[in-house]
């Protein structure tokens, strides 16, 4: 009977570990690129400190690639090798790519290109005024619109149902989220305030908007003391106002509408129930009223929340129209499984055993 020399085996042995081990590294996948960081100062429009608290994004062809947030003020970041920066970086992002920041969701005047690894002390310039509040979230979305199709852009507490009047991709829409007024505007007549405001602006300009369907998010918290069927979405006016929309809300799923042709500031407001008639009472519950003729809802047909104009094809939230997201935890079909961690063992025990008779051989 012929045998096997000892040193045959080992190397069988290594060639089909090698084998095995191979496709799950591959698996594992190895990014390209590494973050960007930046730190540096940051100015309001007049060359004032940033407040503390401000948001800044950096955004790279509308998707959000990183963000922090200034402290102490007029200052984003630190210089020294441990300290915090703003770490750009997102799987697909490719060195000399633009990047565009955001301060409190108004545009900075700088930018700069991606450099993988690269580390950058640069100042950031507010473009226009920074709002007086604080927002409580800000990003950027990118939008890919068809003229006369409407798009979903979906900001989180607030989107957008888009329809623009020529083409326009690679545009971004930029999502700013408030609890109180930005720039203390006060409460309309007759109103209470919900708590819910959105500022939004977008590369798009408003003489190419068609229509626009803001829809703002709320909750339960939110509308304690409000007659919720009478909350509707106000813009703040060019006459230094607030103007109601033309709209609905969806009790329901706690979101309310508005329909306008351009981007501005947005905010939920309704009116306080009226009393039960006869006055009050201990531990009776309280009906549901029309809400004070002072506020004058405007109905539309309240449409799905998911589809707010029947017959027009609806994009995903980041494509064109009748593109799908996929969901983030959704299996990418044809990825390769990792390798079972017993199956790594067994092939190390066995190389060990294949090493420890040729020594004994030898």
């Amino acid at each position: 009977m012929t045998r096997i020399p000892a040193h045959a085996i080992i190397a069988a042995l290594i060639i089909a570990a090698s084998l095995l081990v191979a496709p799950a590294l591959a698996s594992e996948g190895a990014p390209s690129t590494i973050p960007h960081a930046f730190y540096g100062q940051v100015y309001g429009p007049d060359g004032s400190n940033a407040p503390a608290g401000s948001i800044i994004v950096a955004s790279v062809e509308g998707n959000e690639a990183g963000t922090i947030l200034v402290g102490p003020t007029g200052v984003y970041g630190t210089a020294y090798g441990g300290g915090a920066k703003l770490v750009v970086w997102t799987p697909a992002l490719q060195p000399g790519k633009n990047i565009t920041f955001y301060i409190d969701g108004v545009r900075a005047v700088e930018s700069a290109l991606f450099e993988s690894g690269g580390v950058t002390n640069l100042t950031l310039t507010a473009s226009a005024a920074l709002p007086k509040e604080r927002p409580e979230e800000s990003t950027t979305r990118p939008v890919n619109a068809t003229g006369g199709q409407s798009v979903i852009v979906d900001g989180g507490g607030a989107s957008a149902v888009l329809t623009t009047t020529g083409d326009f991709q690679g545009e971004t829409i930029v999502f700013t989220l408030f609890t109180s007024s930005p720039d203390d505007q006060p409460v309309p007549p007759g109103t209470r305030d919900v708590g819910r405001f959105a500022e939004i602006t977008s590369t798009i300009g408003n003489d190419n908007i068609q229509t626009v369907i803001v829809r703002v998010h709320y909750t339960d918290a939110d509308v304690v003391g409000i007659d919720e069927s009478s909350i509707r979405v106000y813009w703040w006016s060019t006459t230094g106002a607030w103007e109601q929309l033309p709209g609905g809300v969806d009790t329901a799923a706690n979101v309310a509408w508005g329909e306008t042709d351009h981007f501005s500031t947005f905010g939920l407001f309704g009116a306080a129930p009226k009393p039960s008639p006869g006055g009050g009472g201990s531990g009776g519950a309280v009906p549901v009223v029309t809400p004070d003729t002072t506020i004058t809802p405007v109905e539309t047909t309240p449409a799905p929340v998911d589809a707010p104009e029947t017959g027009a094809p609806l994009a995903a939230v980041t494509g064109t129209a009748g593109t799908a997201a996929p969901a983030e935890d959704e299996p990418v079909a044809g990825a390769a499984e990792p390798l079972p961690v017993a199956a790594v063992v067994l092939i190390v025990v066995a190389i060990g055993a294949a090493g420890f008779l040729l020594l004994r051989r030898t």
